[in-house]
């Protein structure tokens, strides 16, 4: 399997290719400076079951992490051109405000080796927010990088069956149903 990487960020501009030989256990990294002869060319060998980036560690936690406000979940990525460990670990629960009404999640807080290189690279926190459900959807996230700071919320999440703001909304009038009949809400 083979993975490619273009990266162009003002001056920063670089070229990566890995070559998974997963039989062996062992990835070619190839990293090249476009318009240059600069080519840079690594043997690693992997440790276990690697993950590529901040956004497949970021859904293999959704997947199989441990949410419980205290716990951390620690798995091996493949950034940079070299094996790290990193973790993420749920720091608390709370209620977000969210597109789709107000929503319970857990706050996530990822290890510092988490970074990716460039405009981007991590230069403090990152907090991501996940559905306190069985799917921990990653609702918001927020990151203090190279270039500033930036913030991505979940606007919409649709699939097969599927319409996240259709169930939020279900949710919402149900409640509000139920505080209706129990006389929390209305006359006398």
């Amino acid at each position: 399997e083979k993975t490619f990487l273009s990266q162009k960020e003002g001056n920063y501009v670089r070229e990566k290719t890995y070559i998974y030989d997963l039989k062996n256990r062992k990835v070619k990294y190839i990293k090249r400076k476009p318009g240059t002869d600069k080519v840079k060319i690594k043997f690693i060998k992997i440790p276990s079951i690697p993950f590529q980036d901040i956004v497949t560690a970021t859904f293999y936690f959704r997947k199989y992490g441990i949410f419980e406000v205290g716990k951390e979940t620690i798995f091996p990525i493949f950034a940079g051109g070299k094996f790290q460990n990193v973790s993420f670990k749920v720091v608390g629960k709370e209620k977000l405000s969210t597109p789709f009404g107000d929503i319970e999640t857990f706050k996530v807080i990822p290890s510092n080796n988490l970074s990716p290189e460039g405009a981007f690279e991590r230069k403090g926190k990152v907090i991501f927010w996940f559905t306190a459900d069985k799917r921990h959807i990653p609702v918001k996230v927020i990151a203090e990088v190279k270039i500033g700071s930036v913030s991505a919320v979940l606007v919409s999440a649709k699939g097969k069956n599927f319409d996240l703001k259709k169930e939020y909304e279900k949710q919402r009038k149900k409640s509000l149903l139920e505080k209706v009949m129990s006389g929390e809400l209305g006359g006398d």
